[in-house]
C-alpha cells in the first residue's frame, strides 16, 4: 500500500534559513533540521502530498533505492507528527538538486519553553518561570 503524506499545518511551524530548513512541532516542542536532500523533500512537500515513489522520481538521478530511503523519511517525519497521511492525489514534482539519502536531526532542548504556557508561567518580570523536572 502507497501511502500519500503531507505536512501537518495545524502543529507545525518551519522556515528556511539559507541551505537549511527548521521545522518545529509546536505539540511536542521537538525542532528538527533539514539540509541537502532532506531540506529539498520538504520543499516538495510543502508544494503538496506526496508518495515515496513521487519524491524519489522528482530526482533524475535517484538511485534505485531513493524510494525505499525517502519512504523511511516520510515515516519517520510521521511518527515524529510532522506529516500527516494523506487522501489527495500526489503532485507531480521535480527537483534540480542531486540526490543523497536524507537525514533528519532533532533537537529537544528547547522543549521546555517551546511548550510554555507563556501567559501563566510568566512572573512579575515577565520571564517566564518553568518547572524543571
Amino acid at each position: 500500500m502507497t501511502i500519500t503524506y503531507k505536512i501537518l499545518e495545524a502543529q507545525i511551524s518551519h522556515n528556511r534559513f539559507d541551505d537549511e530548513i527548521i521545522a518545529v512541532n509546536l505539540a511536542t516542542g521537538s525542532y528538527f533540521s533539514f539540509h541537502n536532500t532532506a531540506a529539498e523533500l520538504w520543499s516538495l512537500l510543502e508544494r503538496g502530498p506526496a508518495t515515496a515513489d513521487s519524491l524519489s522520481t522528482a530526482f533524475s538521478d535517484a538511485p534505485a533505492c531513493a524510494s525505499q530511503e525517502i519512504g523511511m523519511f516520510l515515516a519517520r517525519l510521521h511518527a515524529e507528527g510532522l506529516l500527516t497521511e494523506s487522501a489527495e492525489q500526489p503532485v507531480q514534482l521535480t527537483s534540480a538538486q542531486a540526490y543523497a539519502t536524507p537525514v533528519v536531526e532533532e533537537f529537544d532542548e528547547l522543549r521546555e519553553l517551546l511548550l510554555a504556557d507563556i501567559v501563566h508561567d510568566t512572573d512579575e518580570a515577565g520571564w517566564p518561570h518553568l518547572i524543571t523536572s
